[in-house]
């Protein structure tokens, strides 16, 4: 299996690179998109790979010189690269600005609206990627990074400081990560959950369930009911690609029910599928654009045989009479 996803890393590293330095030719373009549809792990991993170069993009311009004149090197080559003194002088750079809002200790709001997903680079190298109707405040301190999330989803990619914890606060939770990649999400009339992808997190809690710290390792989630203790469960690898496939603007499925999908959906558009319950049971399986529910149904009405109808705000979806074609 490691060999396999080191080979899917290194493909998805030449993909990125191939995409960073121009445009795609059409023949190029149909090779990627099928690349990209044939196994989820290919959306993750390259999504990986376009995260380094973003965090390229963001250290010094003499580093990102040095990098870049190393661009054909597989994925695995540019994180050492990342991680070793070769660009340090750029990270130091780059640290000087983000003490001075350390110090200053402004706080600083971000957010998206309905269906939009949005990247932002802290000035302590870490990344956060906000899903759909979602709004963090960020406050550094000397001590300490602080993130409240106010609502939706966010993902948490964190530059090691073991001087300055990294603590997210949702609701009655704080998860407090030191260099790790996580998400939080607090959704109305749901959990709080947190699923790690990389790294170790601490959660702890203050309200009413309040119970000792629970340690949560890569490739496993855990759901804070309101009124009950932390929950913690393994997660594949699979299962995992599928559930960040949204911060590439994407919604996965794996024998969802079509219940299930349109309630997903519904949080990235206005646009209301309507399920007749004789078919809400039927499960759906693909990769989709997650604010486009119209292609969504159509694509749904085919595969399962459906009926469609499409009006402004509303997409109904309806079982064929028998017979019908």
């Amino acid at each position: 299996m490691a060999t396999v996803n080191h080979e899917i890393d290194r493909q998805a590293a030449d993909w990125a690179v191939r995409r960073d330095l121009g445009e795609l030719s059409p023949e190029a373009q149909a090779e990627f998109d099928a690349w990209l549809a044939a196994d989820i792990r290919h959306l993750g991993a390259y999504g990986r790979a376009e995260a380094v170069l973003g965090r390229l993009d963001r250290v010094h311009s003499g580093a990102i010189e040095q990098v870049r004149a190393y661009k054909p090197a597989p994925l695995w080559a540019r994180r050492r690269v990342v991680m070793t003194g070769s660009i340090a002088a750029g990270l130091a750079a780059f640290g000087v600005f983000g003490t001075a809002i350390w110090e200053a200790g402004r706080e600083q709001v971000y957010a998206t609206g309905l269906g939009q997903v949005r990247e932002i680079p802290l000035a302590d190298g870490s990344l956060v990627v906000l899903n759909t109707n979602s709004k963090v405040k960020v406050r550094f301190t000397p001590e300490r990074r602080e993130i409240h999330l106010v609502q939706g989803e966010a993902l948490f990619d964190v530059a090691k400081n073991k001087k300055r914890p990294f603590v997210v606060m949702a609701g009655d939770m704080q998860v407090r990560a030191v260099g790790t990649a996580f998400t939080v999400s607090m959704l109305p009339q749901r959990p709080i959950q947190v699923l790690v992808k990389e790294g170790v997190v601490e959660l702890k809690r203050s309200g009413p369930a309040k119970g000792p710290p629970v340690r949560v390792k890569a490739y496993t989630q855990a759901i804070a009911p309101a009124d009950a203790p932390i929950v913690a469960a393994g997660v594949a690898q699979s299962k995992l690609e599928r559930t960040l496939a949204w911060q590439f603007g994407r919604l996965a499925f794996d024998n969802e029910t079509l219940q299930d999908a349109v309630g997903e959906f519904a949080r990235y558009s206005d646009v209301r599928i309507v399920v007749d319950p004789a078919v809400a049971k039927r499960t759906v399986t693909g990769l989709f654009v997650s604010n486009d529910p119209i292609g969504f149904a159509k694509a749904a009405a085919a595969v399962l045989n459906l009926h469609v109808q499409v009006s402004e705000r509303e997409v109904k979806l309806s079982g064929k009479p028998d017979g019908a074609p």
